[in-house]
């Protein structure tokens, strides 16, 4: 029995962290003004607020015994669900700036050394990449006119 209240606490105070992480995420979205550092509070909104909860619920629907059976079917998907979001949400946030940085969408981060500038394409490669991509011809070539079939 100290054992099942002792998780059911556990699970109680998961929940409640994963308010305050919410809180915490909501107040760094209104007062940070940069989409990266707009981004970053969203994560840890994400990771914090939505895992601890989804983890807390399964440790509490572990030891609520009128659920019977059910409980570990409860508690195995509320885990389950909190591991892909721990995994998912970092790799789609990740994937989200790169391709605004990479892109060079909206205002560039104030930074002091911006290791990633060098690694960023020139113009004339871009498009460059994009005709070999594609099968356009260069700036001398001609072009060649050529059928396609739409298929529907």
């Amino acid at each position: 029995m100290i054992i099942e209240d002792i998780i059911f606490t556990i699970g109680s105070v998961a929940i409640l962290l994963g308010a305050v992480y919410d809180l915490i995420a909501a107040i760094g979205l209104l007062r940070f003004g940069d989409f990266y550092m707009r981004t970053h509070a969203a994560t840890i909104g994400t990771v914090g607020g939505a895992v601890l909860p989804v983890f807390g619920a399964g440790l509490v629907a572990l030891v609520y015994h009128p659920l019977g059976a059910q409980r570990f079917f409860m508690a195995g998907i509320a885990f389950t669900v909190g591991v892909l979001i721990l995994l998912i949400a970092p790799t789609g946030t990740h994937s989200i700036v790169s391709a605004v940085y990479f892109g060079r969408i909206g205002k560039k981060p104030r930074l002091v050394v911006d290791q990633l500038e060098e690694d960023l394409p020139k113009r004339k490669d871009v498009v460059e990449l994009v005709r070999e991509h594609e099968g356009l011809p260069s700036e001398g070539e001609e072009r060649e006119f050529v059928f396609r079939r739409m298929v529907r």
